[in-house]
């Protein structure tokens, strides 16, 4: 644990940023959010024991209550204590969640297999296999870069670092726009399937 004159490994205190990000500067959050990335993921996998994935979802999360709920804090102790509640009360929601969901899962699958198969379900695995069609045809017109990040993350499996240094990017960039081009995705599939 950090004492109250330390730093950030190989960085300036991020507790000077603490104000700034409490007032709304997005400079300064996001000079802390590249302070505090590395150690926020490595908590996330400490606390989780879960991959990479459900770990940077994690941060993600915690980045956003800091945005939202940030306080000016006196030291970088502080802030370290700050953070590590953030981060064990975000993975510990996520996977409350991920629990909620495989019940409802398993509930749902439950369900399914006691019902005989109806016009429904055709219709529903119609509009499944029309969803599919149209994610394929939304990928083939990402440009080349952003189709080759989303096959090395997605199609490949290969880490954040690995398909960063694919498109000749880093592991923070690569996430960056992994983000945004699953973001605009999803907005494009609820405005064609009015969702």
């Amino acid at each position: 644990m950090a004492t109250s004159g330390s730093r950030p490994p190989g960085g300036a205190p991020t507790y000077p940023l603490t104000a700034a990000i409490a007032a709304g500067d997005e400079r300064a959050f996001g000079a802390f959010y590249e302070a505090w990335f590395d150690r926020a993921y490595a908590l996330a996998r400490s606390i989780s024991r879960r991959d990479e994935a459900f770990c940077l979802d994690v941060v993600q999360d915690a980045m956003l209550r800091v945005v939202r709920a940030m306080k000016p804090l006196p030291d970088e102790a502080a802030v370290t204590h700050w953070m590590g509640r953030v981060l064990y009360t975000t993975a510990l929601d996520h996977l409350r969640g991920e629990a909620r969901r495989r019940r409802r899962e398993e509930r749902v699958g439950a369900e399914a297999a006691a019902r005989v198969v109806g016009p429904e379900d055709a219709a529903a695995e119609r509009e499944q296999d029309a969803r599919v069609r149209w994610l394929e045809r939304q990928l083939t017109e990402l440009s080349g870069a952003d189709r080759l990040l989303v096959t090395e993350r997605f199609q490949h499996g290969r880490t954040l670092e690995a398909a960063g240094a694919a498109a000749g990017i880093t592991g923070n960039a690569a996430h960056g726009r992994l983000r945004r081009i699953v973001e605009r995705l999803r907005a494009a599939a609820r405005m064609t399937f009015h969702e």
